[in-house]
């Protein structure tokens, strides 16, 4: 079944009822748009962001090593050099960013960001995370550096000193930050289930324009997942319930016809946070009601949603109830999400479902 003939099982299965004509957004390239999508699996390249290369042209061209100066180079090429003045990247692409001891991020054209007092990891667009620690109550502030990729680590930084140590990869407790534009441009990132929000925090002036302030990206690999299994799952003889787990089945065996990776999404509304998808289709973020926020899909004219996602503490997919019952919004107890981009996902102690909401609340509606 092509997406055309799903279109016309969905028009068969889904209630539609008028609404008001709608003005769909402006076409933004990509480095404007509010939303983009990505469709890899667990872990997400920053490549699919729509910010940049990272500052690689090339990608992955080697492996994590040290040079013969004592210093790292990662497997993209970048320079990751433990100075008294802090710790320096330099970019295939020249850009240069410095983590200073005093906790702020600065680029040698003068712009900085922060502080960040106990320090940071920087994840880089050939996979490497440089994590950065500061001692709290040390003249010597730069405590400890890491240089990760996958399973190898290495140490140039120890205990306040020039190091050349290999140890083993464990969490990070702190803040994480990616590297996009040129390497310049950095973001700090915090998931909410299958929605990755990222807030820029640092841009060189030059890029000012071109680097949007924020950026939604939706990791798809997770919503299309629990479309398949919310098929599967609901087995009722009820009528209408057959139906509208059939249009849930024809957008999961198309999913990537209507959730295409890399596309960069348009308004559908231009007073709500809702964006136009393939097909007939659009994504809606709501920020109010029960279990807030939450991701919605809908089709053609209808009112109500197909699905909605949960999307903070245990994030699963809801079938809308096909039935007219008052305070039952959904059908059944949900579908739980596979877990997803763990490491990024909003920490209580940090706060950080109150920062990714003052972020999405930046949008303008």
């Amino acid at each position: 079944m092509g997406l055309s003939a799903t279109v016309l099982l969905l028009a068969a299965c889904l209630p539609q009822e008028p609404v008001p004509a709608k003005q769909p957004g402006r076409p933004l390239p990509p480095r404007h748009a509010e939303v983009c999508l990505a469709g890899s699996e667990d872990p997400v390249p920053l490549a699919e962001f729509g910010l940049g290369n990272g500052g690689f042209e090339q990608g992955r061209t080697g492996a994590l090593r040290w040079n013969e100066s004592g210093d790292c180079v990662t497997a993209g090429g970048v320079l990751v050099e433990c100075l008294s003045a802090g710790v320096k990247l330099t970019f295939p692409s020249g850009r240069e960013l410095l983590m200073a001891p005093d906790g702020r991020l600065h680029l040698r054209s003068g712009e900085s960001a922060g502080p960040f007092a106990m320090g940071l990891e920087l994840r880089l667009g050939d996979g490497t995370r440089v994590r950065i620690e500061l001692a709290q109550s040390s003249q010597e502030r730069l405590r400890d550096v890491l240089v990760v990729d996958g399973d190898r680590v290495l140490q140039p930084w120890y205990r306040g000193a020039k190091a050349t140590r290999t140890e083993r990869p464990g969490p990070w407790a702190g803040l994480r930050f990616f590297c996009c534009g040129d390497g310049g441009d950095v973001y700090r990132a915090v998931a909410l289930g299958p929605l990755l929000v990222l807030d820029r925090v640092l841009v060189p002036a030059t890029r000012a324009d071109k680097a949007p302030r924020e950026r939604l990206v939706v990791l798809t690999a997770p919503i299309l997942d629990s479309l398949e299994v919310m098929g599967r799952q609901h087995r009722e003889p009820d009528a209408a319930v057959r139906k509208a787990i059939g249009a849930v089945s024809a957008v999961a065996d198309h999913g990537s016809d209507i959730f295409p990776a890399g596309a960069a999404l348009s308004r559908a509304e231009k007073d709500e946070l809702r964006w136009l998808l393939r097909g007939g289709f659009e994504l809606q973020l709501d920020v109010d009601g029960p279990r807030a926020p939450r991701l919605a899909l809908y089709y053609g004219q209808s009112v109500l949603p197909m699905v909605e996602w949960t999307l903070y503490g245990d994030p699963a997919a809801f079938l809308t109830n096909p039935h007219d019952q008052v305070g039952k919004r959904w059908h059944g107890n949900g579908t739980r999400l596979p877990r997803f981009q763990m490491d990024l996902q909003a920490r209580e102690e940090l706060f950080e479902k109150g920062y990714a909401m003052r972020v999405i609340e930046r949008l303008p509606k």
